[in-house]
Parts: C-alpha cells; sequence; structure tokens
C-alpha cells in the first residue's frame, strides 16, 4: 500500500464534508497526521481511551491549520470536523491489521528525511 492508497482509503470513508475540501486538502491533512501519529502512545493505550489520544492529534492539526491560515469561525469548525474525520479513518485504518501500523512507521520515517 503506498500513501496515495491512504488518501484514497480516508477519502473513502469521509462524509460529504471531504466535497467542500477538496482531494488535495484532506491528502495533505492526511499526511499530517500520519507524520503526528503517536505510535507508542497508541500501542500502550488501552483502545477505549484511542479517542483521547486522536482528540489531541485532531486538536493539534487544527490549532496548527488555524495559525497559518487565519481561519474564519464557520471554516475553522468545519475543517475542525474534517479533520476529526480523517484521524478517525486513520485509526480504523491503523487497527484492521498490524502490516498497515508498520507501514505508517515507514511513512513517518521517510517524511522525517525530507
Amino acid at each position: 500500500m503506498s500513501l496515495e492508497d491512504l488518501d484514497a482509503y480516508v477519502w473513502s470513508k469521509l462524509s460529504a464534508r471531504r466535497h467542500m475540501a477538496g482531494k488535495a486538502l484532506v491528502s495533505r491533512l492526511a499526511h499530517r497526521v500520519v507524520r503526528k501519529w503517536p505510535h507508542v502512545a497508541m500501542s500502550q493505550t488501552r483502545p477505549e481511551q484511542y479517542g483521547i489520544v486522536t482528540d489531541e492529534i485532531a486538536r493539534s492539526i487544527e490549532r496548527s491549520e488555524r495559525q497559518n491560515y487565519q481561519m474564519g469561525i464557520i471554516l475553522t469548525l468545519v475543517l475542525g470536523v474534517l479533520i476529526q474525520e480523517i484521524v478517525k479513518a486513520v485509526l480504523r485504518w491503523w487497527l484492521e491489521s498490524a502490516s498497515n501500523r508498520i507501514q505508517l512507521l515507514g511513512w513517518q520515517t521517510e517524511m522525517r528525511k525530507r
């Protein structure tokens, strides 16, 4: 699986809001989620607490997007919901198999080299 395949997976799991944002933004945000994915924390977290960790990832990305792009309140709200959906989609994918978890770690390593 490639990072582009993950983009397609995430896109397929999102609500209709995805069309307001467009594939390029969804892809960029999905890549930010991959970069920020906390492998150690997630592997040490009980499943019922995944939401706490993923909410923090979403909040962190949302804060950064707001600062970088100076968005209005409506766009910020829509973006916040979209980011949460993306994080949840990546979580579902990550939980599907151990090979997905290894693949995500490999992508992070590649991203750090750039």
